[in-house]
């Protein structure tokens, strides 16, 4: 069986052919940039998604017949269309501050009530608190608004003519009512929303439609072969890495940081600063995320360079809050720091101390899912192409108390577990994911530095 998978991300969009064997057989990829401002904006045109959507299909269709396809995109996305399905916004992204508004708003409305029914923090980057934003400051917008979708669910609708969501990317709205499994009637009636407007829920595995007419002619894939509801990244991302119980954590480092833990039942602890969401109907994710993952080293190379350079064994403390925080904060406000800073540290030193920030931040995620969920953890995975650093890997390994296994394609951990859904939703079984064993770092001195850095992050900010 061949599938066609997507992981399409604020950057751009990878898509792959994938065997019945979980391998990759053809890849393409294309790029593209946001658009920011001064505002906090930080949007996407859906036009030049579906366009970069077509090219790559386009371009993989030709190696082989298609049997299946399923769609996986950045989480917490938001798009607005009118009643003949064009958009009235532009995507917003996860990266789009501009929900600050719409967050008190609802906070002042709810409080601590939104936690216990959505799983989801008071943090701008969801997609509630900009639709709450627009609600005050353009009801007519709203007004306007025939449906309030995804990227995924537009993508979907234009492959099978069917308006659909997963229950993971529904969540991660944070619209969702995270016990009833269904959009939240409250939260709708607050923003003047219907359950019409949004799209029907199922899970990820299902089928959401089969490629119409249309569809087929306007991306040269077979007329009927079957389209899987697929989920967000992060939601694939967990599966790609074969975490689909509490014994394995993954943890990823793309953009941003991310460490989460697959649940039975939802676990809604206010003072731990997880996030919990629904992954399916059965399934639950608790997890902890950082806006400061990939690219506070991207940050980190445009003012020192190589980050590889040797460092002295008394590098400085560095808090790598450089874009607020998400988990176990939630505050867009705070900032990074260095700690310990001597006139005798190089700038080697410095460099290093970034990198072991970022690290030792994921590790700390780590300590915090075990203390909330309380279940024992075997074994951490590994995914992101941020652990492609040579020892971005061997510091966590040497600071988490678990054993860490990476694959060796971590970047590819999204796009296989969209074709592990599309083979779960075929009946197929999924293979294994081959992991190799972490060698941790050999410091004498790394466990103290991760000690100081909690304590560190245990302080006011």
């Amino acid at each position: 069986m061949t599938v066609l998978c997507f992981d399409i991300s604020s950057g751009g969009i990878s898509a792959a052919l994938f065997s019945s064997k979980l391998e990759v057989t053809k890849l393409s990829e294309e790029r593209w940039k946001l658009e920011l401002d001064d505002s906090g904006a930080a949007t996407l045109s859906i036009n030049t998604v579906l366009e970069r959507f077509r090219q790559v299909i386009r371009e993989l269709a030709i190696a082989e017949p298609v049997e299946a396809v399923c769609i996986g995109t950045f989480m917490h996305n938001l798009l607005l269309l009118d009643d003949t399905g064009k958009p009235l916004t532009p995507v917003f992204t996860w990266l789009d501050r501009r929900g600050e508004k719409g967050l008190e708003y609802l906070r002042s409305r709810l409080g601590g009530r939104f936690f216990e029914r959505t799983g989801c923090r008071f943090h701008p980057m969801f997609p509630v608190f900009k639709l709450a934003t627009l609600y005050l400051d353009d009801p007519s917008l709203i007004a306007r608004a025939r449906r309030v979708v995804s990227v995924k669910t537009f993508l979907t609708h234009r492959l099978t003519g069917a308006w659909a969501e997963d229950h993971g990317m529904a969540c991660a709205s944070g619209l969702y009512n995270i016990r009833s499994g269904d959009w939240d009637p409250g939260l709708l009636g607050m923003l003047e929303l219907k359950r019409e407007n949004l799209p029907d829920i199922s899970n990820r595995t299902a089928v959401t439609g089969h490629l119409i007419r249309d569809a087929a002619n306007e991306f040269e894939l077979p007329e009927g072969i079957p389209v899987i509801n697929g989920s967000g990244d992060g939601f694939f991302a967990h599966a790609g890495s074969d975490c689909e119980t509490a014994e394995r954590i993954s943890v990823s480092l793309g953009t941003s940081a991310v460490a989460r833990q697959a649940l039975t039942s939802p676990l809604l602890d206010s003072s731990s600063g997880t996030f919990c969401y629904r992954a399916d109907e059965n399934s639950y994710l608790l997890g902890c995320a950082g806006n400061n993952g990939g690219n506070a080293l991207d940050w980190g190379r445009s003012i020192f360079g190589d980050l590889d350079t040797e460092a002295s064994r008394d590098v400085p403390i560095f808090i790598p809050l450089l874009r607020g925080e998400r988990s176990p904060e939630w505050d867009s406000r705070l900032t990074g720091s260095w700690h310990g800073l001597k006139a005798r540290h190089a700038a080697a030193d410095l460099a290093r101390s970034i990198l072991e920030g970022v690290v030792f931040n994921l590790a700390h995620y780590v300590e915090i899912l075990q203390r909330t969920s309380e279940q024992t953890v075997a074994e951490i995975v590994l995914s992101g192409n941020g652990f492609l650093h040579p020892l971005a890997a061997p510091i966590l390994a040497a600071v988490a108390g678990v054993p860490v296994a990476m694959p060796s394609n971590p970047g590819a951990a999204s796009l296989r577990g969209a074709a592990a859904c599309a083979l779960r939703a075929s009946g197929l079984p999924v293979p294994q994911l081959p992991v190799k064993r972490v060698i941790p770092l050999d410091d004498p001195r790394i466990l103290e530095r991760y000690s100081q850095y909690k304590e560190l992050r245990r302080s006011p900010l």
